[in-house]
């Protein structure tokens, strides 16, 4: 069962994904734009393509600790409910540690940043939370149900329905859904979670079901307030995948550097969400203002998402077949494609450059190996040197266009 979750979740979530930002597109509401959309993929495909090369240290732990307890549940039909609820209850609590310190809150805002509320959303994750999960500790709660000798597959297809129900969650085309709102976490509980409304911080962690928060205090239902605006205090000013991820961790490590004591150049990280030492300057709460939206964002911006996807699908595909070194300079280059893409989100002036350096550094690479990061040259991989033309071809165009106006 959890493998068969496992691949099912990605399409169904990419289906809705595609079916939301359809129903935005004819319907203008205003609710989705294609750089945010674009740009949630873009921060959400590498932390999902790290999980894939080094599978999570929980994972390890748990089958460990599993092993190591004197009692162990049968794999029985009534497993796999019970490892939701374990798992939900676990991720409950890994939630609320998510907003709790500095350090987990700054790879975590990540998933908030965002002042629009799609699936495409709910799947933004930082490729630094499984580092960030070891180093804090909140790895260990997920390991927690292991005491209760719930297997290792059971717990994992809890996490995958985790995963499914609470990035499709995000969403403002669902309205209220009745009676379930008594039991599940929905749309409207979650669009709660989101809310910049005062009444809704620290409200609403529950990702399959809400009675976590009902039991623990933390329950908040939605009204005509809650829906007025979504995102964090200190949002990010640009479209750039990278410095989306790293915006809130950046803000902290300059508060780091600014303070001159070095117990609170190290303590900064694990006290209170946004907790800074005595003496700095506070920040006000700012909303993003973004540059306009750059010429054929749908043409341009849609070639450089495929050529995106494209080499994100090959590694999930291939990365089992190839060495670790290849599949980890692989995801560096998917890294390093987003700032393009970002250059051009932001209309930099150095987009083209940029795109000529990735073309030649993947033109040096076939030179010098004969393959695509270790890989034969396929049918995909040939799909991708036509994406790198097309992209080289349309930053050139795009930028002697910009020029001649």
């Amino acid at each position: 069962m959890p493998s068969s979750v496992e691949v099912v979740v990605p399409y169904v979530l990419s289906a809705l994904m595609a079916l939301e930002y359809a129903y935005h597109l004819v319907r203008d509401r205003g609710s989705q734009t294609p750089r945010d959309a674009a740009t949630s993929i873009m921060v959400a495909v590498p932390h999902t393509l790290l999980l894939t090369i080094l599978p999570p240290a929980w994972m390890a732990l748990y089958q460990a600790l599993e092993h190591a307890m004197p009692w162990q549940l049968p794999l029985a039909w009534w497993t796999w409910p019970l490892g939701v609820l374990a798992i939900d209850l676990a991720t409950y609590w890994m939630h609320r540690y998510h907003h709790a310190l500095n350090v987990t809150w700054a790879i975590h805002s990540v998933h908030h940043s965002s002042e629009e509320l799609t699936i495409t959303t709910g799947a933004r994750s930082s490729i630094m939370e499984p580092l960030v999960n070891v180093i804090s500790g909140a790895y260990l709660i997920l390991v927690v149900p292991a005491l209760l000798g719930l297997p290792l597959e059971a717990a994992i297809a809890g996490w995958f329905i985790k995963v499914g129900w609470g990035v499709a969650v995000h969403t403002r085309c669902v309205d209220k859904l009745g009676p379930l709102e008594w039991v599940l976490a929905t749309p409207s509980h979650h669009r709660v979670h989101h809310s910049l409304d005062p009444r809704c911080q620290g409200k609403n962690f529950g990702f399959v079901t809400i009675v976590w928060d009902k039991l623990f205090g933390t329950f908040q239902p939605e009204d005509a307030r809650t829906a007025e605006a979504y995102g964090v205090p200190h949002p990010p000013s640009s479209y750039a995948p990278l410095t989306v991820a790293f915006h809130e961790l950046s803000r902290v490590w300059r508060a780091a550097v600014a303070t001159p004591r070095w117990w609170d150049k190290l303590r900064i990280w694990f006290m209170p969400a946004g907790w800074r030492p005595p003496g700095s300057r506070g920040e006000p709460a700012t909303r993003a203002r973004h540059s306009r939206p750059p010429a054929a964002l749908h043409l341009v911006g849609g070639l450089q998402l495929a050529y995106f996807l494209a080499g994100s699908v090959q590694l999930t595909r291939t990365a089992p077949h190839h060495g670790l070194g290849a599949d980890l300079a692989y995801l560096a280059f998917l890294l390093a494609s987003t700032v393009v893409t970002g250059a051009y989100f932001e209309h930099s002036r150095h987009y083209a450059r940029l795109e000529t350096a990735r073309a030649l550094g993947v033109a040096g690479m076939l030179a010098a190996t004969g393959a695509w990061f270790g890989r034969p040259l396929d049918a995909l991989t040939v799909g991708m040197l036509a994406l790198a033309g097309a992209n080289l071809v349309a930053a050139w165009a795009y930028t002697l266009a910009q020029v001649r106006r």
